[in-house]
């Protein structure tokens, strides 16, 4: 028996065509998972969006139980992935925005000698600033951002 020229276009047209509905659906899946993670409010208000890999849902949840995220906005030559204690000295522009969250900034001196500013995008009234004097642990997760532990 010989092959039917046209039932075979029909059959790739109908393999092209699933083919075609099931990568729109993925890329429409990944891209709602991508944005429910990033709030539309809060990246319309201006706020980053919290790195990959970090369990927070939200800002308001940094620094709770003594974990932070900070984003680095000076210096920052911490291998990645390596944990290197450090020194808060010291802790500004506190005042939250229209959101309720704060953006202060640390000087942090690092034990290999190297000095380091970051970013703690964080609500005050739920989880204190990090303090000059405190001793943290940071271990950075990429090239801007950094996971802090209090001790």
């Amino acid at each position: 028996m010989q092959p039917n020229p046209k039932i075979d276009r029909r059959r790739r047209r109908l393999r092209h065509w699933l083919i075609g509905t099931v990568a729109v659906i993925a890329v429409a899946g990944s891209v709602m998972a991508v944005s429910s993670r990033n709030d539309p409010a809060r990246m319309a208000s201006g706020e980053p969006a919290i790195p990959h890999g970090v369990k927070l849902a939200s800002w308001e949840e940094n620094g709770r139980d003594g974990q932070y995220v900070l984003q680095i906005a000076d210096g920052g030559t911490l291998p990645s992935g390596a944990a290197v204690t450090g020194t808060v000295t010291s802790d500004t522009n506190c005042a939250p925005d229209a959101q309720g969250l704060s953006h202060c900034r640390n000087g942090i001196a690092l034990s290999n000698g190297s000095r380091i500013t970051v970013i703690d995008i964080h609500t005050m009234s739920r989880n204190p600033c990090l303090l000059p004097g405190e001793t943290i642990t940071l271990t950075r997760i990429d090239s801007s951002w950094l996971v802090a532990s209090k001790g």
